[in-house]
């Protein structure tokens, strides 16, 4: 019986160290793989004057993430990304009308 124990505390210990930071990785790339998107349409900002399609697909952007669900202790990360979103957003309405 402590041989068992034994073996299942060898075991359980190094995975208490790897699978907290597993998880917060598995959390965050929900909210950072929209990143990827949202700065190759800034930099397709940067080569247009038609703006409109691009704010219709940053209205899509913001749509989904509305709809990232994590837990409350990485709200921070997901309001930060809806704020650069915003961000983006008002350069392309500033682009637009100029």
């Amino acid at each position: 019986m402590w041989l068992a124990m034994g073996i299942i505390l060898a075991v359980l210990l190094p995975l208490s160290r790897v699978i907290p930071p597993l998880y917060a990785f598995r959390v965050r790339s929900r909210i950072f793989r929209w990143y990827a998107q949202l700065r190759e349409l800034e930099n397709r900002a940067e080569d247009t004057t038609d703006t409109a399609p691009l704010l219709e697909e940053l209205n899509q952007l913001d749509r989904h993430a509305e709809k990232i669900s994590v837990p409350l202790s990485y709200t921070e990360e997901l309001y930060a990304l809806r704020n650069n979103i915003q961000l983006v957003r008002k350069k392309l309405q500033r682009t637009g009308t100029h």
